[in-house]
């Protein structure tokens, strides 16, 4: 009897937990609703489910792709209907002459670094081996079968547990590539900062150097300031805030280099974010301003954009050095980070800003405080919808042209990419925790239990990469640099009250609306200062030329 009791209670609390973590996970039914499939589902190496996750991060390793010997055929033609059938033939001959390649389908996909029997990648000459004998044994049967060479991005999901188990993923397929027991359990883990070659781990105050290759502890240092978040590997070095105000960064490739500490205005309020392709690093701070740090070579700010409002989330950034983020008082910026910095737009909402934006090819997607979703023109910041989607609770990424989301009472929600139309709710289906992927047509879901859902389209066989719609070039526009005390102008340097120039107040040409010397290119002082090109420091600072001396006594770096 008590035999009969456990193994009731077992099926009871083994049907609970899959339940909870159905609901938690997307549904096949719901996938084939939205024509997409399960790539992967397995479970990550931590000792209490989600809970336990301290930090997950996706990674594209661009020097190193994956290459795949793919076994093709020609798709079958689909069953010919005998009323259309002699149509259908004619058809056909009239266009072979420009007839291009048949459709193929993918037979099977081999990688060369498949794992052998020996332990080792078994390389691309046995991948085609044992394509050769597959297609062999293909056309015994009568299928046209061929081999081809393609190379695919190699994507890796890092994880670091409360208990120091740092493993490395095949995002793609979901198979371990290596595990390792980092740092001590007993103090805490922090935000991963990972690239091409190291991934970079913070506990408590140490800092821990690993081999991204095969997870080998590289170097063991202490910070000499108490980390405020984990690291960020960007540039030559690897950064991390400190609770006092500031940045340290230490060398990912000369031991021996002394680390730097950069002080700023105001305590750092969330994770330095990197540029893609690009050392040029971003973050706000708790004084109104966001800084823009070169970590290539000799470390250094660039420049600093004083804000209207408090940047308390983290910072987006998208190709050719690009940042996009909004402030607590409704504004949201899109910034170039060139060598002094320049505001491409800013674009007031009635509406608080705290979470981090989402950049999708040619769209900022935006979401404020009260759920408001906003999708702005990476280009303008104009809204590219009609008005904004309420009720969203946090992006999960985008795939084929349709924003997945949280609702604010914690359901999924499908958007329409292009117009913000919801195409689908599910209240079911509860994801409490994700992976907010921008970097490929990938969705990623973890359940409590710590399980990995990777959701792709029904036809995508590879990832693809996100692009980015690089920026216009400007046409006779003055850039707008961003001075260490200054407040830049709007729109690269454009008027920020009206279009072509017009003066606001009624006069003409660029006119001063103060009724000093207007029109022309002279643009005069309106406060008396010395006109022409030079535009003297209203203050008294030296004028002239491109210099323009800081009206509060230069640079505070």
């Amino acid at each position: 009897m008590n035999r009969l009791l456990v193994v009731f209670l077992t099926i009871v609390l083994t049907s609970s937990f899959t339940l909870a973590s159905a609901g938690e996970l997307m549904t096949p039914d719901a996938m084939s609703r939205l024509g997409l499939a399960q790539a992967w589902a397995r479970p990550v190496h931590v000792p209490a489910g989600a809970q336990s996750i301290r930090d997950q991060q996706l990674f594209v390793h661009q020097n190193a792709p994956h290459e795949y010997i793919l076994i093709v055929a020609p798709k079958p033609a689909p069953p010919a209907d005998p009323a259309t059938a002699a149509p259908a033939a004619k058809d056909a001959a009239a266009k072979t002459a420009g007839a291009t390649e048949p459709e193929t389908v993918i037979l099977a996909r081999i990688p060369t670094d498949r794992i052998g029997i020996n332990g080792a990648p078994i390389g691309r000459k046995e991948a085609e081996r044992l394509a050769s004998n597959e297609i062999r044994r293909l056309k015994r049967r009568g299928v046209d079968a061929k081999m081809q060479l393609i190379t695919s991005p190699r994507v890796n999901l890092y994880t670091i547990g409360s208990n120091g188990m740092l493993e490395c993923r095949n995002a793609e397929t979901g198979e371990p590539v290596w595990m390792s027991l980092v740092g001590r359990a007993s103090l805490p883990f922090s935000e991963l900062g990972v690239d091409e070659k190291f991934v970079t781990v913070v506990n408590g105050g140490n800092l821990i150097q690993i081999d991204a290759s095969n997870g080998q502890t590289i170097r063991e240092v202490r910070t000499e300031g108490a980390p405020a978040f984990g690291a960020l590997n960007s540039g030559d070095f690897a950064v991390v805030p400190l609770i006092g105000g500031g940045v340290e960064g230490y060398s990912l490739y000369d031991p021996d280099r002394i680390p730097f500490r950069e002080r700023v205005s105001g305590t750092t309020l969330a994770m330095p974010t990197k540029a893609p392709n690009s050392s040029k690093t971003a973050w706000g701070t708790s004084k109104g301003y966001v800084y823009v740090m070169e970590l290539q070579g000799e470390p250094s700010v660039q420049f600093r954009l004083d804000t209207d409002g408090i940047v308390s989330g983290r910072i987006a950034a998208a190709s050719n050095n690009r940042f996009f983020f909004g402030s607590e008082s409704g504004q949201v910026y899109g910034i170039h980070a060139t060598r002094t910095g320049k505001v491409l737009w800013s674009q007031p909402f009635a509406e608080p800003f705290y979470n981090r934006p989402l950049v999708f090819e040619a769209q900022v997607l935006i979401r404020s405080t009260y759920g408001n979703l906003f999708s702005l023109s990476v280009e303008n910041g104009l809204q590219t919808w009609n008005g904004s989607v309420p009720n969203i609770g946090h992006l999960l990424g985008v795939l084929a042209d349709r924003i997945y989301a949280t609702t604010m009472s914690g359901g999924l929600v499908v958007l329409d990419l292009k117009t913000g139309q919801k195409l689908a709710t599910f209240n079911n289906i509860r994801p409490e925790h994700f992976i907010v992927n921008n970097l490929t047509d990938r969705l990623y879901l973890v359940s409590n239990g710590g399980d990995v859902q990777c959701i792709k389209t029904e036809a995508s066989n590879l990832p693809t990469l996100v692009a980015h719609t690089q920026p216009k070039k400007a046409v006779n526009t003055p850039t707008t640099p961003i001075d260490a005390g200054e407040k830049p102008m709007q729109q690269g340097g454009q008027d920020p009250f009206g279009a072509e120039k017009k003066d606001p107040f009624g006069g003409g040409g660029n006119a001063d609306p103060f009724g000093a010397g207007g029109g022309g290119g002279g643009n005069a002082d309106p406060f008396g200062g010395g006109g022409g090109g030079g535009n003297a420091d209203p203050f008294g600072g030296g004028g002239g030329g491109e210099g323009m001396a800081d009206p509060f006594g230069g640079s505070p770096f």
